[in-house]
């Protein structure tokens, strides 16, 4: 059970990296654009998806798991990606990264008191190495960041979005693993397009507030983020409906999958793969292979997770509902 927690994990996080390359391909449009478009055609496939399921699903659900869905489709899908972008933005992509990256401790903290965790003097050290693994990744790239901005308003106001990025994110972690051990009426994979729905309906607030305001702000925005590079709409919508779907339909239902086979001490460590797979797919889109401090961080990240994995080592099964 946990074996097959931790592969489904790894499987979600190659199919996040994925997004990461999203920004590169489409990079005549602004974040809070792609971010737009990817969870717009999440919400309509998984509202296909949910046709079959309307007249029984509905039933099982209560006002609070309504309420929970629009909470986790906001702070763990848009909210998260338009904090990240924004980070982005003002600080650069690899200190953002290296905040963002901070999730495993966080959710590891945050769940030490959950059926199965293991206590924080037993992942003290595979913590370190996974601490230690994003700091290799960042470090260099932060003191150059940081060395090239004019201003220290900007860096600061950067790192605060990324930290609440970071906030977003881990929230959403937590309240869904719970969620997902404690409800036996709704699959994973149905947990995943109900996630899509709500984050559909956020991703229509975010799409009128962008595309539907003012055509001359709109454009000296684009024009701002995007120079004067082509924007390429079929081109857009291809990209959008390709993220929508690996790297949120599949990769959610993989993660909720995972989420309901491990605790959530172990939950947050498997998060690693994401940043993990889009480090090596951008190796992959740059040509290159990793530096000498990349391949390092590489090991320090699997060895980390490897070794979470020993210290929880066969406890109380986990719950096993249908997925």
């Amino acid at each position: 059970m946990m074996l097959s927690g931790v592969l489904l994990g790894a499987v979600a996080g190659a199919c996040w990296g994925l997004v990461f390359l999203s920004p590169l391909v489409l990079n005549a449009f602004s974040a809070l654009e792609i971010a737009a478009g990817r969870f717009v055609m999440y919400g309509m496939v998984s509202l296909v998806c949910l046709l079959p399921l309307l007249r029984r699903l509905p039933r099982r659900l209560t006002l609070s798991d309504v309420a929970l869905l629009l909470v986790l489709g906001a702070c763990g899908n848009v909210a998260f990606f338009a904090l990240l972008a924004a980070s982005i933005q003002k600080v650069g992509v690899a200190p953002a990264s290296l905040v963002v990256a901070l999730v495993p401790v966080v959710v590891t903290v945050l769940g030490r008191h959950d059926p199965g965790a293991a206590s924080l003097r037993q992942l003290a050290w595979p913590l370190a190495l996974v601490f230690a693994g994003v700091a290799c990744i960042n470090l260099d790239a932060l003191d150059s960041a940081v060395a090239s901005r004019n201003s220290l308003v900007d860096v600061a106001q950067g790192l605060v979005f990324a930290f609440a990025a970071l906030a977003s994110w881990s929230l959403f972690a937590v309240l869904n693993a719970r969620a997902l051990k404690t409800m036996v009426a709704v699959s994973s994979q149905q947990w995943s397009y109900l996630t899509g729905l709500a984050s559909g309906l956020w991703a229509l607030v975010l799409a009128v507030v962008i595309w539907g305001g003012d055509a001359a702000t709109s454009h000296a925005h684009v024009e701002a983020v995007a120079g004067a590079a082509a924007r390429d709409w079929p081109l857009f919508w291809l990209v959008s409906a390709g993220v929508g779907i690996v790297g949120s339909l599949v990769a959610n239902a993989l993660w909720n999958g995972a989420s309901r086979r491990l605790p959530l001490t172990l939950t947050g460590q498997v998060f690693v793969f994401e940043p993990l797979f889009a480090l090596l797919y951008g190796f992959a889109y740059e040509g290159r292979a990793p530096r000498t401090l990349e391949l390092v961080a590489i090991i320090l990240l699997i060895t980390g997770v490897l070794w979470t994995v020993r210290q929880h080592g066969p406890r109380q099964a986990p719950s096993t509902e249908a997925s």
